[in-house]
């Protein structure tokens, strides 16, 4: 098992260079810089702009910076913020948690409501009306779910509470939940179909007694759909922090990719790659903890 560990880290470390390495040389090759943003309508004089280039390494080719960059990042100094000043590890930090704040309460109010759906629509057989509530949470994506709040809150005259937690939870768990009640559903339904579900049945067991087994069957695969979307959020549910101007990474990587700010684009990148691959491993890690078929295997 310490031999896969090993390989995931060594994979968690090919992921961060390669997502750095593409994200600033996109940010590179599109017009404009740092300079160009921070001087705005002001052209800087020749000898200011030479002394800026050397002090942002941006005299430098794309790949002699990216080395330095990595150079910063694996010995733990992030450099600072071309605009704010402020040290980007602290600033990546900041946002990171305002983040993973909002994908772990998603994921718990996304699992908790989904369970229950569920659990009416299995063992209580409310399954029409679910399945046409599922179709209509998964019609359209977060951002316009997000829209339609905004547009609910203004009809009932209430204030819109920009960049609170608040306003982004409701929206990724109503864009959410459609797409894991359907799946947990399918789940369940196939772990009612075994032939264990079958034995416990006809010794008397009820039905909802069944459902707990059948949703200890489902969790496996449950729960490395819930990790992915997890991280995903993390990384950036982008549109949905920019509409609600909640301070967490997507919009950091707006706001930086905007202004051109490498040294908190690098930092954001190897953040960001390095949680989705260790969520990778954690995944794998906690599927073979759930799942006794898959820990002997490994």
């Amino acid at each position: 098992m310490w031999l896969h560990i090993l390989k995931k880290l060594f994979y968690v470390l090919l992921v961060v260079l390669t997502t750095t390495a593409v994200l600033y040389s996109v940010a590179r090759l599109f017009p404009g810089d740092p300079i160009t943003v921070l001087y705005g309508e002001t052209t800087p004089s020749p000898d200011i702009r030479k002394l800026l280039e050397a002090r942002l390494w941006l005299d430098k080719p794309i790949y002699a910076q990216l080395l330095l960059y990595w150079k910063r990042l694996f010995t733990g100094d992030w450099g600072v913020s071309i605009f704010s000043g402020e040290p980007v590890l602290t600033l990546i930090l900041r946002r990171y948690i305002n983040s993973l704040a909002l994908a772990l309460a998603t994921t718990i109010t996304t699992t908790a409501l989904c369970v229950l759906l569920v659990y009416l629509s299995t063992v209580k057989g409310y399954d029409k009306i679910f399945t046409q509530l599922a179709t209509v949470s998964t019609s359209m994506p977060a951002v316009l779910w997000g829209i339609v709040l905004m547009l609910v809150l203004a009809l009932l005259k209430m204030p819109i509470p920009f960049g609170s937690i608040v306003m982004p939870l409701a929206t990724l768990t109503i864009a959410g939940v459609g797409i894991f009640y359907t799946i947990l559903k399918n789940l369940i339904e196939k772990a009612f179909s075994e032939p264990f579900i079958e034995m416990y049945r006809a010794v008397g067991m009820s039905r909802a007694r069944l459902f707990i087994r059948a949703l200890h069957y489902a969790m496996p695969v449950y729960v490395t759909a819930v990790l992915y979307r997890l991280g995903l959020i993390v990384a950036g549910a982008i549109a949905t922090e920019t509409l609600f101007s909640y301070p967490g990474m997507g919009k950091l990587l707006v706001d930086a990719f905007s202004s051109r700010d490498y040294p908190v684009l690098l930092g954001w990148s190897a953040m960001i790659s390095s949680t989705l691959a260790l969520l990778n491993i954690f995944g794998d890690l906690l599927h073979m903890y759930i799942d006794p078929r898959i820990r002997e295997e490994k």
